[in-house]
């Protein structure tokens, strides 16, 4: 993917934060008017056996409910028709947003506060717990693009993953001609970077290598070799260096100390080590966006038939048993 199509993720984002506020908050005005006409009529409504699903208030309130959250769920088609002409997609997304919202007043007023172990409180339940994934997509449609944007700074995560290919491989170079035990460090270093992994790894970031990966190395490089290496993790550059490549760069400093290698070549291959694992960071970080970002469709969208199923059912057995 070329630079200049990464950039146009700037726009998207834009369009993500923007959806809320689309025609001047027109569908918050619109579902506020609803809220308040609803709760108006509800403290006006007084019914001789309280108030209840089954009053005239209460079908009405519950047919506004259903045929609500049918619509809402012509979202996904309206997101795929790209040649229809009714509304834009901005304009659907900021309107399933608030009508969605409004569906917690309209629902429970529907049910005049009567819970109990029925499919008509399941239906309710589901559809609360719709609507809380749905806040959650609105947070991170609205957050996650300008994060991604900014972690990625102009690059790819395929540019990121061949430039760390290429890192590895001048670490190496350079290892091999300092020193057979420089080399194995760095093979075990490069060993350790995870990249990615299975939905745990995805949704918070790979578990945190060994601790004591080369405890024995700094041990034998003795005090000399903790001090440089104290003063090196002090530096802006080395503070984000996780426990193994700290320990190569504990391991590099005693090589600098020493003076038994070429300075300038360990020098680079500590810049080199920070840089590797400056870039394996922004991967999984652009990895650990995406998919929280994803994530809840995974939880939206099951929910959501589950929701029409019990609506469903809640509506057969109104008809049938009352």
């Amino acid at each position: 993917m070329s630079t200049a199509a990464e950039t146009r993720t700037v726009p998207t984002a834009a369009i993500h934060e923007g959806f809320l506020a689309h025609a001047r908050f027109r569908y918050f005005k619109l579902a506020s008017l609803l809220c308040v006409l609803a709760v108006a009529v509800y403290w006006w409504d007084d019914p001789a056996d309280g108030p209840n699903g089954g009053t005239w208030l209460g079908y009405t309130l519950g047919t506004v409910g259903a045929l609500l959250i049918v619509w809402l769920t012509l979202l996904g088609w309206r997101k795929r028709d790209y040649s229809s002409r009714l509304g834009t997609v901005r304009g659907w997304l900021s309107a399933h947003v608030y009508l969605g919202l409004s569906l917690i007043t309209i629902a429970t007023l529907h049910t005049g506060f009567h819970f109990g172990w029925n499919v008509h409180t399941l239906s309710y339940v589901l559809m609360l717990l719709v609507i809380a994934s749905g806040v959650y997509g609105t947070i991170v449609y609205a957050r996650y693009p300008t994060l991604i944007t900014v972690n990625r700074d102009q690059s790819t995560r395929e540019a990121w993953l061949a430039e760390l290919d290429e890192l590895n491989e001048q670490s190496l170079k350079l290892a091999d001609a300092l020193d057979t035990q420089v080399h194995q460090i760095i093979v075990q270093s490069i060993d350790r970077i995870r990249i990615g992994g299975g939905l745990r790894a995805q949704l918070f970031g790979p578990r945190e290598p060994l601790r004591k990966a080369f405890a024995q190395v700094e041990k034998e490089l003795g005090m000399t070799t903790r001090f440089m290496a104290t003063k090196l993790r002090a530096q802006p550059s080395m503070r984000s260096l996780g426990p193994d490549e700290s320990s190569t760069v504990s391991f590099m400093a005693g090589q600098l100390v020493g003076g038994s290698h070429d300075n300038e070549s360990a020098q680079k291959l500590l810049d080199l080590v920070a840089r590797r694992r400056d870039i394996a960071g922004r991967i999984n970080r652009d990895i650990r966006l995406h998919a929280q970002m994803q994530v809840w469709l995974y939880i939206h969208v099951p929910l959501t038939f589950a929701l029409l199923a019990a609506l469903l059912a809640h509506i057969l057995s109104v008809f049938i048993y009352w």
